[in-house]
């Protein structure tokens, strides 16, 4: 079942257009300025419709805001790849996409330049998520590629999925901009991590 981004909310879907109207205001007040009672005016719905859906109340609508967010970008992600044939490409093109839409994520630009204390734990725990469902697809991704015999299919796809994200988070020096730049580093970072020299 396809998962509703917050921003493509259908009008009769009360769930999705909480969550569309907390992540408005999130990026009006910020995080810790968020009140469960201005959500529910903002979406024109009371207090207790919002307890409905979030039980937990403002922590568990927080979470389910950024799980939304970050799983719609994780699905244009994996959209944007599924042309790609090999695993040099997914990796040079889903890098470049990622960073390039994390950068133009208003909301999430906004937390982090004014209170990242209150973001950065919960963007942990999504990370955690993200990084399982990316494990699963370079898994698959390694199929076509042949390994060498002292490697672990599984453990190679964990490890790349965490220098995935972790580049696309913070990329360091690399301008993940520049296609030729982003292949030396996938090259040199990544591939070279399927095919390491034999043992002497």
């Amino acid at each position: 079942m396809k998962r509703l981004s917050v921003g493509s909310a259908v009008p009769n879907d009360t769930k999705t257009k909480i969550l569309r109207g907390a992540l408005d205001l999130i990026s009006k007040v910020g995080i810790s300025k968020l009140t469960v009672e201005e959500v529910a005016l903002n979406c024109d719905v009371s207090r207790m419709t919002i307890y409905r859906y979030f039980p937990k109340g403002k922590d568990q609508l927080l979470s389910e805001v950024i799980a939304a967010e970050a799983f719609e970008w994780l699905e244009q992600l994996m959209e944007h790849v599924s042309c790609y044939d090999n695993f040099e490409d997914v990796a040079v093109y889903g890098l470049m996409f990622a960073r390039r839409k994390l950068l133009e994520h208003r909301v999430l630009n906004k937390i982090l330049e004014e209170e990242p204390e209150a973001l950065l734990p919960m963007l942990t725990i999504e990370a955690n998520r993200i990084i399982a469902f990316i494990h699963l697809y370079v898994v698959t991704q390694l199929f076509k590629v042949k390994l060498s015999e002292n490697l672990n299919a599984d453990e190679v796809a964990e490890y790349l999925a965490r220098m995935l994200l972790s580049v696309v988070i913070s990329p360091g020096s690399w301008d993940l901009t520049q296609e030729a730049e982003v292949r030396l580093l996938v090259r040199t970072q990544f591939l070279a991590v399927l095919n390491p020299p034999e043992p002497s």
